[in-house]
């Protein structure tokens, strides 16, 4: 009996704790941001490698620029984020089922909602050292307009299979993949796309992924 207490405490704990603290980072980095220019849609990627694309690596006009919100580079696409490599394969959808699967304890997704996860592949290219849960910040743009996964407590998914929160500090050209998960109103997922972004950034570096 006390085994199963403490893991519903540390499930429970996981939901509650890491959406706080990444809220309070969030708030950080506002008040750090200031009265500075922050394009919203994204000011385009600086793609590092795109699967299945003839175009040259590198950061492309504004407007134009895949990563913008209007238009999302693919699934599989690598760019660079602050000192970062990040790559994000295809999504999976409804992930319902293995994040329940994952630990008995995990609540399923509020009514009308479900489960959206996908894997990231990151590499650290920094001089010090970095920790993806710190430096990096991951939200699901749905097709209505609204953003998940910001703190709201309907937005998190529970403990989750090789989640990407698990990855401690990393050196330069220190590699880790894991997932990222939201609980995001299944009438936005379809045509929805990934925010990614640097978490106390001073200026606008978000990309916009497509979900596949």
């Amino acid at each position: 009996m006390p085994s199963r207490i403490t893991t519903s405490i540390e499930a429970r704990a996981g939901r509650t704790a890491f959406p706080a603290l990444l809220s309070l980072l969030a708030a950080v980095a506002l008040a750090m941001t200031g009265c500075a220019s922050i394009d919203p849609d994204g000011a385009g990627a600086d793609i590092v490698n795109q699967p299945n694309s003839s175009a040259a690596p590198g950061t492309t006009r504004t407007g134009d620029a895949p990563g913008t919100r209007q238009k999302p580079v693919p699934a599989g696409t690598t760019v660079k984020i602050g000192d970062w490599q990040v790559t994000l394969g295809p999504t999976v959808l409804n992930a319902t089922a293995q994040v329940t699967a994952k630990n008995r304890f995990n609540d399923p997704p509020a009514a009308g909602r479900q489960f959206v996860m996908v894997p990231v592949n990151l590499t650290y290219n920094g001089p010090d050292s970095g920790t993806p849960w710190v430096d990096l910040s991951f939200h699901f743009h749905g097709s209505g307009g609204n953003t998940f996964g910001r703190g709201g407590e309907d937005d998190h998914c529970g403990v989750i299979p090789t989640s990407l929160s698990d990855v401690s500090e990393m050196f330069p050209n220190a590699k880790a993949s894991g997932n990222v998960c939201v609980s995001v109103p299944t009438d936005q997922v379809q045509g929805g796309a990934w925010i990614v972004e640097e978490t106390l950034a001073l200026d606008s570096n978000r990309v916009f992924f497509a979900l596949q």
